[in-house]
């Protein structure tokens, strides 16, 4: 495993905590009661199939990924890559996965605490697209491993960006959400990224309330980076803070969801929440500083 800054996750950790003392500053709690709009609101709510989850080992028994997948496999299931916070594990966004699982996808999640460079997220991607062509896994001409989208959080959001940009087979993955994105200077040099080598569709979702680690000017930043013509969302939720993703998704779930769908599933009820004049996502009071861009 390779060695990380042990003072930049220090710093990290601190910022984190600082947005759980400094209430007015930023708020880290899931909101109980979230008003959404009506296309956020299905995709908030679970899908149409039971989902169940195994964890992978390899031979020394050391757990390698958790996946996460509907109990009924039919055929062509999208698949999703997840990339953990720093410190994280797929214990902390179980109950999100399990949500993403109940809409059709295939969820991987790495047991790797530092996916900053990407390396570890491109490795689960392979890896899931490789059992569609494994005779002896359940996954058998079950996926379509032309659709695959990687989302991450924090250190994890910046490894999602990494994966599609840095490495020959980083194209494979056709959209990525980054939640949470850090700021460069928490970034240890191996894990900055730069979105402007970007050739897969961006959803970059942040929170109001997490001013430290990713103010809204870092989003801004990021999105405004990225190429032109390159098809984008930006959207911070009000009040969210670093580490709202965690759990079961809350501000950023329904919205995560539907972008999946639509990107990987060409599905027009969740295309309709960032497309056109009347994109539901840009009519949200309780989304702030919305950005679309070449979406179709």
């Amino acid at each position: 495993m390779r060695e990380r800054s042990y003072s930049r996750d220090i710093g990290i950790q601190f910022a984190a905590l600082l947005c759980l003392l400094v209430p007015l500053l930023v708020s880290c709690g899931a909101a109980s009661e979230l008003t959404r709009g009506p296309i956020e609101a299905v995709y908030a709510q679970p899908g149409a199939f039971e989902a169940a989850s195994f964890v992978v080992k390899d031979g020394a028994n050391k757990e390698l990924y958790k996946i996460y997948h509907p109990v009924e496999l039919t055929s062509g299931h999208p698949i999703i890559v997840w990339g953990n916070g720093t410190h994280a594990l797929p214990s902390n966004y179980d109950e999100l996965l399990t949500h993403l699982a109940t809409w059709g996808f295939v969820v991987i999640d790495t047991y790797s605490t530092t996916t900053g460079t990407g390396a570890e997220i491109l490795g689960a991607a392979e890896f899931m697209a490789a059992r569609n062509g494994d005779p002896d896994s359940p996954f058998h001409g079950k996926l379509d491993p032309d659709e695959i989208g990687a989302a991450g959080h924090s250190q994890g959001s910046t490894g999602v960006i990494n994966a599609q940009t840095r490495f020959e087979h980083g194209p494979m993955i056709k959209t990525v959400v980054s939640i949470a994105l850090p700021d460069l200077r928490w970034c240890d040099p191996e894990d900055k990224y730069d979105t402007s080598l970007l050739t897969a569709s961006f959803f970059i979702m942040g929170g109001t309330g997490d001013g430290i680690i990713s103010p809204t000017s870092t989003n801004v930043k990021a999105y405004g980076q990225t190429p032109p013509g390159l098809a984008a969302a930006m959207a911070m939720a009000e009040g969210a803070g670093h580490s709202a993703i965690e759990g079961d998704g809350s501000h950023h779930r329904g919205y995560l969801t539907a972008w999946m769908r639509y990107q990987l599933a060409n599905d027009p009820t969740a295309r309709a929440a960032f497309v056109g004049d009347a994109a539901e996502l840009e009519n949200q009071s309780r989304w702030r500083d919305v950005a679309l861009k070449n979406l179709e």
